[in-house]
């Protein structure tokens, strides 16, 4: 997500060098540019846009992880398209929202880290061990845990199960 969120600063930075150089094109009047100075304009002002989009996208798929694959997608096509627009924010920027944009799209939910509760308990990921024990594992007979189906003696007291 950082990646992405760099990575669309560079590509909004090369759109705001692209337009600036298209409009002093324009301003300059140089015998045989003709609209070469609107044209570069354009392409500064889409990369802007583009840039935007992916800093945008970088925050929306912190913020909410359920959309990541769509938002990956997102970044990873404007990132491609902004060579056209603004050289790929330096190529610098292309390569991090490129990266950036497959890091989204191949992330997996589970592979987040554990999320504070409101009663300031720690909680896994469902699919860890601790959730599977609770879900559909064994209780120690003498003290009473959780233990994961297949397990041989109790983590908590070392009780043979």
């Amino acid at each position: 997500m950082v990646l992405s969120l760099i990575g669309g600063i560079f590509i909004l930075l090369g759109g705001l060098v692209f337009a600036f150089a298209g409009s002093l094109i324009s301003s300059l009047n140089v015998t045989g540019t003709g609209n070469a100075g609107d044209i570069v304009t354009v392409l500064g002002i889409l990369g802007l846009i583009f840039g935007l989009v992916i800093i945008v996208g970088s925050f929306m798929m912190y913020s909410k992880p359920t959309s990541h694959t769509m938002w990956g997608v997102i970044i990873l096509v404007l990132s491609l398209v902004s060579w056209v627009t603004s050289l790929g924010g330096f190529v610098i920027g292309f390569l991090l929202a490129l990266i950036g944009g497959i890091l989204g799209i191949v992330f997996k939910p589970s592979m987040a880290p554990p999320v504070m509760t409101s009663s300031g308990m720690m909680s896994q990921p469902v699919g860890t061990s601790s959730s599977m024990a609770s879900m559909g594992g064994l209780k120690c007979p003498a003290c009473g845990a959780s233990v994961a189906a297949g397990t041989t003696k109790c983590p908590n007291c070392g009780a043979m199960i």
